[in-house]
């Protein structure tokens, strides 16, 4: 998934986006695991790495502690009470986020590593599909939202560095410092539950496009012009085929289950949190009688993180729905009545329905 290849496509600068997005949540410390091929097959694997863990760790409650007192000074300078209450509910949902952090690296390490995995054995499971060509990360959809996730990251990034060297106060400094790493911070929950929805996404259109156009093909294959039986093995080969699909699709619709319920109530979080700031913003925006361009596109750039997420979740959850249309039973596959049951595909659109239904059952 993050290889790097000769040939420039779609799936391949989605990877290298991603590989830059994965190291550049690594140095922030959200990611406190690494990604590396396996000594004995060169597969990707993520493996722990415990010292880099507590660093951040011990980092990121020393950033918070320093934030909160800062922030409650400045709070308690303002005599605006909208702009008061607002200030305290911004730094509650910060520590909260950040609190949220710490608790899924203490707690939940062993299990982000093991749903990283799972999405990495999916990957190469669906790479391994005959006449699967691309070995990136999805298509033309998923470039196109990954660009314009990079182009917030970047504008995320660069919108207070300016300050940072606005006068020689060392106490503004550490203050906008802080503020960037633990507002960051919070918004890094939100682009991992962005990548992971993508991913289940291209996933389900990767085995979709495999079952619309090779399956379809090699079952049509099976019909005989004379008449004549098919053989066994071209039987067992297509049936082993139509195994590797449906043992695909059951993986996609198990790992994306066990993302969103761990990602759950972070998801929850950062929606609470963009909204949030938002509202601060634009009442920043008010007082300043709508002339900073430096706030607006802050606005914006809320806004479009918010978007980029709801077009990942709606992305994945058509695909799954794809299935219902793939229409595989007006295919030849031989008189015999059990491969009329594995044929049907009405099993897996329930497998994938399913997933979704949790998740809007959850969320509502």
């Amino acid at each position: 998934m993050f290889g790097r290849r000769r040939q420039l496509s779609a799936s391949s600068l989605s990877a290298n986006i991603l590989h830059v997005g994965f190291r550049y949540a690594t140095f922030l410390g959200i990611i406190c695991f690494g990604i590396e091929g396996n000594r004995t097959d060169g597969c990707l694997v993520a493996q722990n790495r415990f010292w880099y863990k507590w660093f951040c760790l011990l980092t990121r409650l020393l950033i918070c502690v320093i934030y909160g007192y800062l922030s409650l000074d400045y709070i308690f300078t303002l005599d605006n009470s909208h702009l008061i209450i607002l200030s305290w509910i911004r730094l509650v949902c910060c520590l909260i986020c950040a609190f949220v952090t710490l608790t899924m690296q203490f707690w939940f390490g062993q299990h982000v590593l093991r749903v990283v995995n799972s999405y990495l054995r999916l990957f190469r499971k669906v790479n391994a599909l005959p006449g699967s060509q691309a070995s990136g990360f999805g298509g033309r959809r998923e470039l196109s939202l990954l660009i314009f996730k990079m182009i917030c990251l970047i504008n995320e990034v660069f919108c207070e560095l300016p300050e940072l060297f606005d006068g020689l106060s060392i106490r503004l400094f550490v203050t906008i410092l802080c503020d960037l790493y633990v507002t960051t911070n919070a918004t890094m929950i939100g682009h991992l539950c962005f990548v992971g929805y993508l991913s289940v996404g291209a996933l389900y259109a990767r085995v979709n496009h495999y079952v619309r156009h090779e399956l379809r093909r090699q079952l049509q294959g099976l019909e005989q012009p004379t008449g004549c039986e098919v053989s066994r093995g071209q039987l067992r080969a297509a049936g082993c085929r139509l195994d590797q699909c449906l043992a695909i699709y059951d993986d996609i619709q198990r790992v994306g289950s066990a993302f969103h319920r761990l990602m759950e109530l972070p998801l929850c979080l950062i929606l609470l949190f963009a909204f949030l700031s938002m509202t601060l913003v634009s009442y920043f925006i008010m007082l300043q009688r709508f002339r900073n361009v430096a706030l607006w596109l802050l606005v914006a750039r809320l806004f479009f993180d918010v978007v980029l997420l709801t077009l990942a979740i709606h992305g994945a959850s058509s695909s799954s729905r794809v299935v219902r249309r793939l229409s595989l039973d007006n295919c030849y596959v031989t008189e015999r009545n059990d491969w009329h049951m594995k044929v049907s595909l009405k099993f897996v659109a329930q497998t994938n329905d399913n997933f979704f239904r949790f998740i809007n059952l959850r969320m509502h």
